[in-house]
């Protein structure tokens, strides 16, 4: 079974890929498109309400982590470290490959739109986990199954 700790930073990873998700969809709305307006509202009350939710499980997890009087911080500023662990590997490499796919669609204007979706998602969802796997909650958790 898992901890409830874990079980909270795993919704709020789950929550920001969902938030991240409603960016795919933003081709099919539209507000000037007749009857699209409201999938457009729909949308980005999705993004927000999963983005917002990702936050309140993480909260969670952090006001834990702060009643532990054993936990000692091994770093600086979590938000600042890149590559220290397996799981931040990945998403910090996904970051740098969409931010460079991002770049390119700003200097290259005419790229597909499933690439301009494709980068701003794996930006967006990227940036989002590199927080997590960086940060100081996943840190105490994997120190807490020790």
């Amino acid at each position: 079974m898992k901890s409830p700790n874990k079980r909270s930073f795993y919704f709020s990873a789950v929550s920001f890929f969902l938030s991240s998700a409603a960016i795919w969809f933003m081709p099919l709305a539209s507000f000037e498109a007749e009857g699209l307006g409201a999938l457009s509202y729909i949308l980005a009350a999705v993004f927000w309400i999963f983005f917002v939710l990702g936050f309140v499980f993480l909260r969670t997890v952090s006001n834990q982590r702060k009643k532990d009087k054993s936990y000692r911080n091994k770093s600086g500023i979590a938000f600042l470290r890149f590559f220290s662990n397996k799981p931040a590997l990945i998403f910090d490499a996904l970051l740098i490959a969409g931010v460079i796919t991002l770049s390119l669609t700003f200097i290259i204007r005419n790229l597909p739109g499933p690439l301009m979706l494709g980068g701003t998602f794996a930006t967006v969802f990227s940036l989002e986990m590199h927080g997590l796997f960086n940060g100081r909650n996943y840190e105490w958790i994997v120190d807490k199954e020790r």
